[in-house]
């Protein structure tokens, strides 16, 4: 019996490299490989990178010399974003056979066989110009109870700090009928959840052709509420800019909207969100936040913040902290400024020194911790729809899932209700989980 060449892979950084891992995976299993956990010996190992922070760069680096070591005589092939932008650093870890950009990652089996075919000392790096929405058809997300379908590719925005749109191009949408047939087939294997994900997804649409209408999210929003069998959708990150009152009118008014938005801050005063070439006030995000949780009171809010962006004072950063404190915020997600090679704040002055960047970070890491608390225990001994994965929990060993507003919670029950939603009464606050007690064993379909 033939053996067949097995692969592994590891992903650095967001949700929308998991899902272009998971399609990787499933491209590379279509073409006679045997897809094992990263870190065991493989013929071919694949590190998709990171390089939105120096952090994403090093974890990158560092899961790339992991994998030479773990499989000695292994293709070890960096993709996405890192290799898109610094190839040449990547190809100078010993060991690395492949060095392919995001513009260039669909053509990775390809690379590959012909790397092994054309066997050499030096590194092949592939990277090329960005042209059309690049996908994988993904029918199968590993150890996944929810599937995530990538929607939009790029960014057209110019923030100050981010290296995103050089490392991923210009927007680009998937077509509307696509997008659908792709969710449809995905609820047909029997996911009850859907994430819609892109690099920005509030301008999902804007650059498709449409003869009638503008198609927009808005419009694949209502589309999809009339997928049979569909339970649950979620929004990934969206920009504060592009959610429009009639956006939130619609998602208030869904029995599928999970009620959770990730809403990108970066900073709570305007004077530096200007600095970043952000399109708001600090004042717009905070009416922004207020109004959706008016319509939906039970709505979680996360939200990105950068600590010490050029410029920034300790006044600049106590309105910002300040700010935080009076939103409606459920948590927080915290970055040190990062300073990315050709990007404007790459060369601005008036640096702000690492530790006072670390006191600033850890400061609003206690202040998430705060959110995060009071978020939780406003539900406590309420009764909420939960999704339960299909694995346990690796401490307790119970039931574990999210609520639709992403409350992470554990619950004793057989296996029969992994991929199920349930009602389940929320007790007790453990850490950032809460455990709580069944109630309802039959599938529930409407989800805040």
């Amino acid at each position: 019996m033939e053996t067949r060449p097995k692969a592994s892979f590891s992903t650095i950084g967001c949700k929308l490299n998991q899902y272009e891992t998971e399609g990787l995976k499933e491209h590379f299993r279509s073409e006679g490989f045997e897809v094992i956990p990263f870190g065991q010996e493989a013929d071919v190992v694949v590190v998709n990178t990171c390089t939105v922070t120096a952090k994403g760069d090093r974890s990158s680096r560092q899961a790339l010399r992991r994998a030479v070591k773990s499989s000695p005589g292994a293709i070890v092939a960096a993709v996405g974003c890192y290799a898109q932008i610094s190839p040449q650093q990547l190809a100078s870890i010993p060991g690395i056979d492949l060095v392919v950009g995001t513009s260039q990652r669909e053509h990775l089996v390809e690379l590959l066989r012909q790397r092994q075919e054309n066997p050499s000392d030096q590194p092949l790096v592939c990277r090329g110009k960005f042209s059309g929405f690049q996908n994988f058809d993904i029918t199968c997300f590993d150890r996944h109870t929810r599937a995530f379908v990538k929607v939009q590719e790029g960014c057209d925005n110019r923030c100050a700090y981010c290296i995103v749109p050089f490392a991923r191009g210009p927007s680009r949408s998937r077509p509307l009928e696509d997008t659908l047939q792709q969710v449809d087939r995905l609820v047909n294997r029997g996911y009850k959840e859907i994430v819609l994900t892109g690099v920005c997804l509030g301008i999902y649409g804007w650059d498709l052709p449409s003869d009638d209408q503008r198609i927009d999210l808005r419009e694949l929003v209502k589309r999809l509420e009339e997928l049979k069998g569909l339970a649950r959708y979620r929004l990934s990150s969206i920009e504060p800019s592009y959610i429009s009152e009639e956006l939130v009118d619609l998602l208030s008014s869904s029995p599928k909207f999970c009620h959770h938005l990730h809403i990108p801050l970066q900073s709570g005063d305007t004077q530096i969100l200007e600095r970043m070439g952000r399109s708001y006030s600090a004042e717009e995000y905070r009416d922004l936040l207020w109004m959706l949780k008016t319509q939906m009171p039970d709505l979680a809010i996360g939200a990105d913040v950068i600590v010490g962006f050029p410029g920034e004072t300790e006044d600049h950063f106590q309105n910002t902290y300040r700010l935080i404190q009076n939103l409606p915020l459920s948590y927080l997600h915290v970055f040190r400024f990062s300073p990315r090679k050709g990007t404007a704040a790459y060369q601005m002055e008036d640096r702000v020194d690492d530790y006072t960047k670390k006191l600033r970070s850890q400061r609003l890491r206690e202040l998430d911790r705060e959110k995060r608390r009071a978020f939780i225990s406003s539900f406590l001994g309420r009764s909420l729809p939960v999704l339960f994965e299909t694995s346990r929990d690796k401490q307790s060993g119970l039931l574990t899932g999210f609520t639709g507003n992403y409350i992470r919670v554990l619950a004793e029950g057989p296996d029969e209700l992994m991929n199920r939603i349930v009602k389940v009464k929320l007790e007790r606050i453990q850490g950032k989980k809460v455990s709580g007690k069944i109630e309802c064993l039959g599938t529930v379909e409407a989800a805040p």
